[in-house]
């Protein structure tokens, strides 16, 4: 299945805050995980962290929590 990617950074080049992967198929849950911030762009702590959508997990736990969402697909294709 293709997998839509969309992602937040602490500003251009900075740190991963957010990924998502939206399946093409309509049916699918997507996956959305956010990464703490601890020292956010302006920018970022305007307009990027107030509407995330769920609390930051660690990046080991967020790694874990994709590759079991990716476990079921035997070819998934990322489109970014």
């Amino acid at each position: 299945m293709r997998y839509f990617l969309d992602a937040e950074f602490n500003g251009f080049g900075g740190q991963l805050i957010s990924l998502a992967l939206v399946p093409e198929d309509p049916e699918a849950v997507p996956f959305y995980e956010a990464l703490p911030c601890a020292e956010p762009k302006p920018w970022v702590a305007n307009h990027v962290l107030p509407v995330l959508q769920t609390r930051p997990i660690s990046r080991p736990e967020m790694i874990t929590k994709l590759a079991a969402y990716l476990r079921g697909d035997s070819e998934p294709v990322v489109v970014a």
